[in-house]
């Protein structure tokens, strides 16, 4: 670190050149980063075993996805909308990507064209008698639930990239004004892929506001407790070096752009900043002290840049605990966390030393030494270290009422944590007075929903009649069975309604009823002659159920699949988005909890290499439990809910929770090896350290704060969690955590003086008999 030191002092231009360099850089690879949603992707592992079905079977054979536009108007079947609509129709079958559009006013004009041999829209008599026709009536009721309402679909593949997708999505906004529909008539252009466009763009929107608002509340945290020090602004913008470079190593490591990997930006600049603060802090002391520049790079380096990779080390291995998580969006957020602290670490280290090297350099005040009694030698003692010292003092005293009334309030919380509800719903993650989502909710109010279960059946041949008669069965004993499902729809409704209500007992009828159908249906249920699938409509059942509920719903169909078996040699499984999701629930439960322990366990493993010291790897660990007994109980009372962003919350607690408990400890082993007396060196140890750690854990609760001001909840509410977390840190810091230290210790003494009482008389009885 010495070499380091004076390598740093010897180079200042070229680290600050290398820094520039590498800013430019990480620029450039930040314009690649890719802007994803709450997409399927995002939030299951693909290599999920219902992952793989869905992505093999549904999305190659039948997955699709609509672009929806609402019609409105006093009438919508009137001839001069249907032919605006019409060359909407035909306009976009003709776009890149798009697999199909179905309207009203596709059925009229094929009707006509099968009638007239004239593909166009006829007189409003005609109009009316093609809709009520029995063979359109099933496409109509779907596609028009009155006479004022109506759906153009815009049919395309799942796969599509978010470019294509947002292209499709500009390209139909510009035919919609090329129809030249009515003036009396709105168009609006919804579905969950406007949706997702429209999330992305106010993810990349809502983004620069709360980084933006994060460095305000720096600038106030650290003119309140760091305006000893000279250029006591200057961590600002080293930490926001230190998240530039995050953004570039995140398009050049492919790490997508989520409502979960933003957040990570406020965490590391309200933990960077600490890193920041450590080294500015001693090298200003330095200066203080008469020390030249260079010296006092060289012993700022020497004596900082360990300590702070201490806390890093144990901070990241919190982190490193989401890397296990099933959900491919936490564990960017944890990626993202881990690169970006290095990254904070390396720009504190060279880039905000190096700056106030040079400036303390070129300034003549601090150039010639200042005499010895101008030297800084004791601390200047603080109100807020003197008030934690009487705190400190409290609780050694009272140790027993601490200790039992943070393990019942920890155990309360943990029983009540299981209470605490899972939310996959991503359209409760959204500003909720979001435009697109307002008209998402519109159409959804006028069409009953678009949530749907898929379920995949597969067979040797799906046109065999006793295979199709059991679709049948199966999709009306569901139907009437469970209220959540409205409707079933599948190849053998459509082969029932050609054959004019009654299912077909000949395979030969079968298969040309079946290739009589129009190839936009056959395509959207069956593959093939082997697979085929149920679409079941849920309406808005989804989105009321909530995630247990679809599971609990899903396995119930699986029952109903086992009561009502299929023909031998057919199988039935479940797919779809819903479907999918449920996976998420296991993560966002049983998997949260995994990665606390296994955080716990990791930082345990770390420590312990570090000080080769039980108690010492264990008095850190401690506390962080209590803390997460107690967010659990604020989850509860609160009523919030689980999202794959709270989910981190048990390994953040342990890595940021843990830096104040490991700084705190290091001083009272200092002072203890000083003194001797345990409650002489907790009492200058917390008067001491106390007022360097406020002033830590202010900046960082400011920087998680900002979190609170995103318009997307499944943030706000993390940083509403997290700050009361790190608040609750700093308390059992100066509460349970010093009464674990001080007893341990006590009773490490107890111990060792039994120890040696007992080896002086074995030697005394020895020298007796000798």
């Amino acid at each position: 670190m010495e070499k380091i030191g004076y390598w740093v002092a010897d180079n200042p231009i070229a680290i600050v050149a290398a820094a520039v360099l590498m800013t430019i850089i990480s620029i450039h690879y930040a314009q690649t980063i890719e802007m994803q949603g709450m997409t399927t992707e995002s939030m299951v592992g693909k290599d999920s075993p219902l992952y793989q079905l869905y992505d093999h079977l549904y999305v190659e054979k039948f997955g699709t996805e609509s672009i929806a536009v609402l019609i409105e108007g006093d009438s919508i079947t009137k001839p001069e909308v249907l032919r605006a609509m019409l060359t909407l129709s035909d306009n976009m079958k003709a776009a890149p990507d798009v697999v199909g559009v179905q309207s009203i006013a596709d059925i009229v004009a094929d009707t006509w064209a099968a009638q007239t041999g004239i593909r166009d829209i006829p007189s409003q008599e005609m109009i009316e008698e093609i809709l009520a026709l029995p063979e359109n009536m099933m496409a109509v009721n779907a596609m028009m639930p009155d006479k004022s309402h109506t759906m153009l679909s815009i049919e395309m593949p799942v796969s599509l990239t978010e470019k294509q997708l947002g292209e499709l999505y500009t390209e139909t906004g510009g035919q919609v004004k090329m129809a030249n529909f009515p003036p009396d008539v709105g168009v609006t252009i919804t579905g969950k892929p406007a949706l997702m466009k429209s999330i992305t763009g106010e993810m990349s929107k809502s983004n620069g506001p709360v980084l933006a608002l994060a460095g305000l509340l720096m600038i106030v945290a650290l003119l309140i407790a760091f305006r000893h020090v000279k250029w006591c602004l200057l961590p600002i913008p080293v930490v926001f070096l230190g998240v530039t470079w995050t953004f570039g190593a995140m398009g050049y490591l492919h790490i997508p752009f989520t409502m979960v990997s933003m957040s990570a930006f406020p965490v590391l600049v309200g933990i960077g900043i600490d890193y920041a603060i450590q080294f500015h802090n001693r090298i200003d002391e330095e200066f203080s002290k008469g020390n030249s520049p260079i010296l006092a790079v060289v012993e700022t380096i020497d004596h900082v840049s360990v300590p702070v990779m201490i806390a890093l080390i144990i901070t990241a291995t919190g982190f490193v605990s989401l890397l296990t998580s099933s959900v491919p969006m936490t564990r960017d957020f944890g990626l993202t966390c881990l690169v970006g602290l290095f990254l904070c670490y390396l720009s504190a280290l060279f880039v905000g030393v190096t700056l106030l090297f040079i400036v303390e350099r070129r300034g003549s005040n601090r150039k010639s030494a200042k005499s010895e009694n101008n030297r800084i030698n004791t601390p200047k003692e603080t109100a807020i270290g003197l008030a934690l010292e009487r705190i400190a003092n409290l609780s050694v005293q009272r140790w027993h009422l601490v200790l039992i009334m943070a393990l019942v309030l920890s155990l309360g919380g943990i029983y009540a944590d299981k209470q605490v509800q899972v939310d996959t719903d991503f359209k409760n993650y959204i500003p909720q007075d979001l435009p697109p989502l307002v008209q998402f909710r519109h159409m959804s109010d006028i069409f009953g929903g678009t949530d749907a279960i898929e379920l995949i059946v597969q067979a040797d041949d799906i046109t065999d009649p006793d295979t199709l008669k059991w679709m049948d069965k199966f999709s009306t004993y569901l139907t009437a069975s469970r209220e959540q499902i409205y409707g079933a729809t599948s190849i053998a409704t459509y082969v029932k309604q050609a054959n004019g209500g009654e299912m077909p007992n000949d395979l030969t009828l079968a298969r040309s009823l079946i290739a009589a159908l129009p190839d936009t249906i056959r395509s959207r249920y069956l593959d093939g002659h082997d697979t085929a699938i149920i679409d079941l409509n849920v309406g808005q059942m989804i989105s009321r159920l909530g995630a247990e509920g679809t599971d609990r719903l899903i396995k119930e169909i699986d029952k109903d699949v086992s009561w009502l078996t299929p023909p031998p040699g057919v199988s039935v499984r479940e797919s779809g988005d819903p479907v999918v999701m449920t996976t998420v629930i296991s993560a966002l439960t049983t998997g949260r909890t995994e990665m606390t322990l296994l955080g716990l366990v990791l930082i345990f493993i770390v420590l312990l290499a570090i000080y080769r010291d039980l108690i010492k790897a264990l008095l850190p660990v401690l506390p962080m439990l209590v803390v997460i007994g107690w967010m659990g109980g604020v989850m509860y009372v609160a009523n919030l809910k689980y999202t794959p962003l709270t989910a981190t919350l048990g390994a953040l607690i342990l890595g940021v929770g843990s830096e104040y408990a490991i700084l705190m400890m290091e001083r009272f082993y200092e002072e203890l090896g000083r003194s001797g007396d345990p409650l002489e060196a907790l009492c200058i140890s917390a008067r001491r350290i106390g007022s360097a750690l406020i002033a830590s854990g202010l900046t960082t609760i400011f920087g998680f704060g900002a979190l609170i001001s995103s318009p997307f909840s499944i943030t706000s509410n993390f940083g509403l969690v997290t700050v009361l977390a790190i608040i609750f840190a700093l308390v059992t810091t100066f509460t349970v955590f010093i009464v674990l230290m001080y007893r341990m210790e006590i009773r490490r003494e107890v111990v060792e003086n039994t120890k040696q009482e007992f080896l002086k008389y074995i030697k005394s009885i020895n020298a007796r008999r000798g």
